[in-house]
C-alpha cells in the first residue's frame, strides 16, 4: 500500500502456449474480413475459413498427468473464482470461444499454490461427442499465469518432481509400517483379531512399465 492508501496490484506473468508452426494461423476478425474482401474484389477462389483450428500445444496422457500433479483441481472457465484472471488470458479465451476452437475451456489449479492453467478440450471423435464420453477428450494447453512464466518442459519436469516426492513419501510410510510389523507381528495380528477388517496385508503392487517421458 502506498502513502496515498492505494493498493499496488501484484504483477502476474502470463505465458501463452502456441505451437510455433501454427501461430501464423491466428488472425483477428478484422484481418479475416479484410482478407475475404480482397479475395472477393479480386475474384479469387481461396476464401479463408471462418473457423480457425486450435493452434495451442496438444497434451498427451502423460503430459496431462504431470500437469495435474501441479494443478489437481479442475473447473470450467466460467466457474473459476480462486484468483483474478489476467486480461491477456481472457482475450485468448474469448478468441478461442468466438472461433469455436474447443468444446470447452477448463482452468486447472491448486488450492495452496497459484499459477493456474487454461486448457482447451475437444472430444476425440464425433462418436465420443455423440455418446457424451466425457473421459474421451483431447487437451491443449493454452495459457498459464502466476509469479513467473515457465516453458512447458519446465512445467512437466516440475510435475515429475511433484509425483516423485509423493511416491517417495508413500514408500517411506509403507516402509515405516513394514518395519513396525516385522519388529512385532504379534501385536498387529491381535489388533486384526479385535477388528472387523480384512486380514492384514501390505500392498506393494504397482505398474512396472512407466513408458517414455514427454520431456
Amino acid at each position: 500500500m502506498t502513502s496515498m492508501g492505494f493498493f499496488i496490484p501484484k504483477i502476474m506473468e502470463v505465458k501463452i502456449y502456441r505451437e510455433s508452426e501454427n501461430e501464423q494461423l491466428l488472425i483477428s476478425e478484422q484481418e479475416l474480413q479484410e482478407y475475404n474482401r480482397l479475395v472477393v474484389n479480386l475474384n479469387l477462389s481461396n476464401k479463408a475459413e471462418e473457423e480457425i483450428p486450435p493452434v495451442y500445444v496438444p497434451l498427451n496422457s502423460s503430459m496431462v498427468k504431470l500437469l495435474k500433479a501441479l494443478c489437481p483441481c479442475e473447473v470450467n472457465l466460467k466457474d473459476y473464482n480462486n484468483s483474478t484472471i489476467p486480461v491477456e488470458v481472457l482475450k485468448v479465451a474469448e478468441f478461442a470461444i468466438e472461433n469455436k476452437m474447443f468444446e470447452g475451456l477448463f482452468i486447472w489449479y491448486a488450492d495452496k499454490t497459484p499459477d493456474p492453467l487454461l486448457v482447451g478440450w475437444n472430444y476425440r471423435s464425433e462418436d465420443d461427442k455423440k455418446n457424451g464420453y466425457t473421459w474421451a477428450k483431447n487437451h491443449q494447453l493454452i495459457a498459464r499465469w502466476g509469479d513467473c512464466a515457465m516453458e512447458l518442459d519446465e512445467l512437466l519436469k516440475k510435475g515429475f518432481e511433484s509425483l516423485k516426492i509423493s511416491l517417495v513419501d508413500s514408500a517411506k510410510e509403507v516402509l515405516s509400517y513394514t518395519e513396525a510389523v516385522l519388529k512385532n507381528p504379534d501385536t498387529y495380528v491381535r489388533k486384526h483379531l479385535k477388528s472387523n477388517l480384512n486380514p492384514p496385508n501390505i500392498d506393494i503392487s504397482g505398474a512396472t512399465d512407466f513408458g517414455e517421458l514427454p520431456f
